[in-house]
């Protein structure tokens, strides 16, 4: 076996190793500090040149320094009579302006104003209204809430709208009397009546809806659903050619009234197309004067009443917001009918110019009212003829043998007083809602035991018992809804009336009727 042999590594060549070694590890530690050392010296000088950048570079100048001197000032005395007079002036100041002092609010106003609604139905709103703007405000576009529109007809709004305008517990009680004795009376296919009812229907509804109720609502919800849709599928079934509309004018009228307030209301996609459907009758029927006839008929005749009625419902369509383009010009056309060719000689007639009844003044002043109006001559004068001519008098044998049916006139007169000066009002609403709520009869119990109340008609020529409980019952309650029902809509846009009356407006046309 052969060994091998390994010749020894000379000195030399083991010190130049251990050379290599040592200046290896010192390039590794020169290479470890010099990306530290870099990073530094990157950041000082990216700091440096940030506080130039702010700065602009140049160093802050030294303040001057700055030099007091104190001197006397010299208060010149002021002469006594110019400090008399000063004093008298101060006399004066404290006269005319006077001390005010803190309210002092009843608890239960305390609890009005942060009442609790209780309704999930019925939409926030402010109750203290200003008349003249209140159609400005947008109208809620989720079905089945109340409208801030109508916000006045809310739990809240109502019992504030009745302490402010006169009307109180038992004229509200009286109206809930009434609706639940049209609730008990309902036919099972959500009208009223045999005869009439399509137009009992529209009445009915509207009496509802001026109290706030909707298809959600606790005790009436059922009511007002059924009758909602029962109106909407009458004028869906009638044809498009029909020249009448829904069985006539009268009752088109008033059921396209019922629901241009049912869509403005609750905004239930359903109802819209019945309402522009009834207001397309309604835009077509109308005469070149501007008037409405039987069954919208072209001739030469007119008809206030029947024209009040279509005033109405086109006034809620334009508040519901109608996409039909003739109903702002069948409102003008209106306006031109009732002071260009009903009035006459200081009153509005019933089919010729000048010389209707009690009702007539009513209903000619309110509809001048609701299209903006109310400011002019014609409907200042309706207003004086009602004060100086007619009363709430609930007496068959004298009210009721001067006038056809004097819960029509009424109806009329009260929405027109309410819209004029507060003086005016008050002293019509104080005998108004006396008469009514005496003249309330009681009705059957709901069932849940709660007691309902109606109101008859006049009896003799002019009784119509199959209907006439339901027609009497609903407008009297529309006029003991006035205080509240009315707070939203019964001025017009501003593009559309002539003249904006203010508070003081109002309080200076009764002031010259006195």
């Amino acid at each position: 076996m052969v060994s091998e042999e390994y010749e020894p590594v000379p000195q030399e060549a083991s010190l130049d190793l251990d050379a290599i070694l040592a200046n290896y590890r010192r390039r590794q530690r020169i290479e470890a500090w010099v990306g530290p050392v870099i990073s530094l010296l990157f950041h000082i000088v990216l700091v440096v040149s940030a506080a130039m950048f702010f700065t602009g570079g140049k160093a802050k100048p030294d303040q001057a320094g700055l030099e007091v001197q104190m001197e006397e000032l010299k208060v010149k005395e002021l002469d006594e009579k110019k400090l008399e007079e000063l004093e008298e002036v101060e006399e004066i100041v404290e006269e005319v302006v006077p001390t005010v002092e803190k309210p002092d609010i009843p608890q239960e106003e305390m609890n009005l104003a942060t009442e609790d609604f209780n309704d999930d139905m019925l939409a926030s709103t402010n109750n203290n209204m200003d008349f003249s703007e209140v159609l400005d405000i947008k109208a809620s576009d989720t079905p089945l809430k109340l409208s801030a529109l109508y916000g006045g007809r809310t739990d809240a709004g109502r019992a504030a709208a009745r302490q402010k305008m006169g009307g109180d517990k038992v004229t509200e009680t009286a109206v809930l009397r009434a609706l639940r004795w049209l609730k008990v009376t309902q036919n099972a296919n959500g009208s009223w009546s045999k005869s009439e009812p399509e137009a009992m229907c529209g009445l009915a509804l509207l009496t509802f809806l001026a109290h706030g109720e909707t298809p959600g609502s606790e005790e009436f919800g059922a009511t007002v659903q059924k009758a909602i849709k029962y109106l909407s599928d009458r004028m869906m079934s009638i044809p498009d050619n029909r020249p009448e509309g829904l069985k006539r004018a009268y009752t088109n009228g008033i059921a396209t009234y019922a629901l241009a307030e049912a869509y403005g209301v609750t905004k239930l996609p359903y109802v819209k197309p019945a309402m522009e459907k009834g207001l397309g009758f309604i835009v077509r029927g109308q005469q070149p004067c501007g008037g409405f006839d039987y069954n919208y008929k072209k001739g030469a005749r007119w008809d206030l009443s029947v024209t009040g009625w279509q005033v109405q419902a086109l006034k809620a369509g334009f508040v519901a917001g109608t996409e039909n383009e003739g109903v702002p010009k069948a409102i003008e056309r209106a306006k031109s009918f009732l002071t260009d060719v009903n009035f006459k000689n200081g009153t509005f007639g019933y089919a010729s110019p000048g010389g209707g009844s009690a009702g007539m003044q009513g209903a000619g002043t309110l509809c001048l009212q609701l299209i903006g109006e109310g400011d002019c001559r014609e409907a200042k004068a309706g207003v004086k003829w009602i004060k100086e001519h007619d009363s709430v008098v609930w007496d068959k044998t004298k009210a009721y043998a001067a006038h056809n049916n004097p819960v029509y006139n009424w109806y009329y007169e009260t929405q027109a007083m309410f819209h004029v000066g507060r003086t005016t009002w008050d002293q019509w609403n104080k005998q108004m809602k006396q008469q009514f709520v005496s003249s309330q009869k009681p009705g059957p119990d709901t069932s849940d035991g709660k007691g309902s109340g109606y109101w008859d008609g006049p009896g003799g020529k002019w009784d119509r018992p199959e209907y006439d409980k339901w027609y009497s019952t609903c407008l009297c309650a529309l006029s003991l809804q006035v205080y509240y029902r009315y707070l939203p809509t019964f001025k017009m846009p501003k593009q559309m009336a002539k003249s904006e009356k203010t508070i003081l407006d109002e309080v200076d046309i009764d002031i010259k009727m006195e």
